[in-house]
């Protein structure tokens, strides 16, 4: 779906594809190979997208690390001590960046993402209301703080993102965050749980809610590999 949506974009039906991926940080040493081989299990592919036949064949991929990768085009930026929080569907990743260098060694992840919140949500509103709540209207509360339901609703799925998003920035302080000492840097799908349900400090926080941040990480690392940057 990915390729075919890039390939219609473009207005191409057939082309050589070189793929960008990612893993969570503590993944990429141990199964970034394998997943390089899973990626690349087809030399070519032939496929119908949307009504319109694709040929690729596949040049080659890289798998980058998440997070990390979503920064990658600013790393001048992070000056002194910066905490990286990558906060994904189902993973949380959190890395230290020291004066633009990444530490390997302090990079972890946390089994913490939107997709739990979203579960919460919907187990708080059938406990209260007896009722199931598409998962579309809870989505858009978690994105934007507001959707067009009744109130007694709304301030469930607040109360539970608000409680979701105070255990997300638990996990930094489990990581030896102090705010006095280091900024912290916030990335991937769920940082709008923090923009949207806490209190923060906009000089010692950012927030990075550009969805496709990480896209444009893998694009720029893999263009690098390849000489084209």
């Amino acid at each position: 779906m990915a390729i075919g949506t890039e390939l219609r974009y473009r207005g191409l039906t057939s082309a050589r594809v070189y793929l960008a991926a990612g893993l969570p940080l503590t993944w990429v040493s141990e199964q970034k190979e394998a997943f390089k081989a899973y990626l690349l299990q087809n030399k070519e592919a032939d496929f119908t997208f949307r009504g319109e036949s694709y040929h690729v064949e596949f040049a080659g991929a890289d798998v980058f690390p998440q997070g990390f990768s979503a920064v990658a085009d600013r790393l001048r930026e992070f000056r002194g001590v910066n905490m990286l929080c990558d906060i994904g569907n189902g993973t949380m990743n959190i890395m230290y960046i020291n004066n633009g260098r990444p530490i390997t060694n302090k990079c972890f992840t946390e089994k913490f993402g939107t997709h739990q919140c979203m579960l919460a949500a919907r187990e708080k509103l059938m406990q209260k209301f007896g009722v199931a709540v598409d998962d579309a209207v809870i989505e858009e509360v978690l994105r934007y703080g507001e959707a067009d339901i009744g109130e007694q609703y709304l301030e469930v799925i607040r109360e539970a993102a608000t409680e979701y998003a105070a255990g997300i920035m638990r996990r930094p302080w489990e990581h030896e965050y102090n705010p006095e000492l280091m900024k912290l840097y916030v990335v991937g799908g769920g940082s709008c749980l923090i923009r949207n349900f806490t209190e923060y400090d906009p000089s010692r926080v950012t927030i990075n809610s550009d969805i496709c941040a990480m896209a444009k990480g893998y694009e720029l690392l893999a263009q690098r590999n390849l000489g084209g940057a």
